[in-house]
């Protein structure tokens, strides 16, 4: 399966760097420079030296990372390539299906996943995009990984976790007045992972063993926007919140042809995977020089 980890870590770096970049530069101005972020025994850290240490550290990737980008966007133009919301939407249910429970990878804003999905799906395209596999080896290769293309219905789920049932009944008391669920969590909730990411789980499947067989007779009952009521476990109570749900959906050999072609061309082709590999086609000239893959 072309399901790759790889994406969910290059998300967060990106939005790791990114964020901390656009919150200091944000900030950049005339006279900002000069003053203080921090001082250690009467002696300053300067904007300026903060800023200096944050490009050291962070400025080259970044720099790529829009380089990258631009090329992408180039050669898109240039070669008619395009990548469809389905085929988005394919691999996002694909990957939330393979990485769910605690995997701070899937618990990052759908909306930048999917954007890197996007481009990872277009960089496998020009890649690809001249070698050709026969229908026969598709067809084969379909047939000895066909459970891959099955996806089996999911729920996006948060919790709160509380020590008793008086507890659980307050949170329910509080969720019915309008309450946010997700700051309950963040303020009651006692499970150390889930509380400061309000809750969230990530998607996880239905008939999964992540949760206790009373767990999912109960969250089956949900729909989405739902929570439900308390449910015992080990450490007190659990009450769950149904988020967002994927249907379950088995992925026909017409479906994911095309993706196949590309996982199986991908294993074929010299270039690396990395849009770098385009950048003498564009005639990129950037500031770190040669410097491309470090």
């Amino acid at each position: 399966m072309r399901i790759k980890r790889s994406v969910l870590l290059t998300v967060i770096g990106l939005l790791l760097v990114t964020n901390i970049l656009t919150l200091i530069f944000s900030g950049k101005g005339e006279g900002k420079n000069t003053e203080s972020v921090a001082s250690i025994d009467g002696k300053d850290i300067t904007r300026e030296e903060w800023l200096h240490s944050l490009e050291d550290k962070y400025g080259k990737e970044e720099l790529k990372v829009l380089i990258n980008r631009k090329v992408m966007d180039r050669l898109a133009l240039k070669y008619d390539i395009s990548v469809s919301q389905k085929e988005i939407d394919r691999e996002f249910a694909m990957i939330q299906s393979a990485y769910n429970v605690f995997d701070e990878g899937t618990l990052q804003d759908e909306k930048d996943i999917k954007s890197q999905i996007k481009a990872d799906l277009l960089l496998e395209k020009l890649l690809t995009k001249d070698v050709e596999i026969s229908d026969n080896e598709l067809k084969k290769y379909y047939e000895q990984n066909e459970r891959v293309y099955s996806i089996p219905k999911m729920l996006k789920l948060k919790q709160i976790q509380v020590p008793d049932q008086a507890e659980a009944d307050q949170v329910l008391e509080e969720l019915k007045d309008g309450s946010s669920f997700e700051a309950l969590a963040m303020e009651k909730s006692t499970d150390q992972k889930t509380a400061p990411l309000g809750g969230d789980l990530g998607y996880i499947p239905e008939d999964g063993d992540i949760l206790t067989e009373e767990a999912k007779a109960e969250v089956k009952t949900l729909s989405k926007g739902e929570w439900s009521k308390p449910v015992p476990a080990d450490d007190g109570y659990l009450i769950y919140f149904v988020e967002d749900t994927i249907k379950k959906n088995h992925y026909s050999f017409k479906q994911v042809k095309e993706q196949i072609r590309r996982k199986i061309a991908l294993e074929q082709v010299e270039s690396p995977m990395r849009a770098e590999s385009f950048w003498d086609e564009l005639d990129v000239d950037w500031y770190y020089g040669e410097e491309r893959t470090k």
